[in-house]
């Protein structure tokens, strides 16, 4: 796995995204769920020239929203456990997302200690969302 999202991530190897295309919609098919991939920060994705987490949903004909932006350019896997715990904020919500009252489903490649995914939660519900749950493709 940590070859593949090397080469899918960082090398833009885009038609990767097809790999998890089956795995994902039998996963998703019957999500009620909103779903919501994790978002790159803007010049991040100008740099990769596409977001990988979006890609694979399309690639799965999965649909989704995105309400959040990210608010810095850095990684949380250039940080230790601790630093990734402290760190400040790490998205906002769009300008003129409205979340509703509903159940929201956060999609990303990796959980390593939960900090991307509990900011990105917090967002949500601060915002009205009634639950958020997550998935990822790789657990660390």
């Amino acid at each position: 796995m940590k070859d593949y999202l090397h080469q899918y991530k960082f090398l833009q190897d885009v038609a990767l995204a097809k790999v998890f295309r089956q795995e994902l919609y039998a996963r998703f098919k019957n999500e009620k769920a909103i779903i919501i991939p994790i978002p790159m920060h803007p010049l991040k994705q100008m740099e990769r020239t596409f977001s990988h987490m979006e890609e694979l949903l399309k690639a799965a004909n999965i649909p989704f929203i995105q309400l959040l932006e990210k608010t810095t350019t850095e990684t949380q896997s250039s940080k230790n456990r601790v630093e990734r715990v402290q760190t400040a904020p790490l998205f906002r919500l769009m300008v003129g997302a409205h979340v509703e009252h509903k159940q929201y489903l956060l999609f990303d490649d990796i959980k390593t200690t939960g900090t991307t995914l509990r900011h990105a939660s917090e967002i949500l519900l601060h915002a009205g969302a009634r639950n958020v749950q997550s998935f990822t493709l790789i657990n660390g």
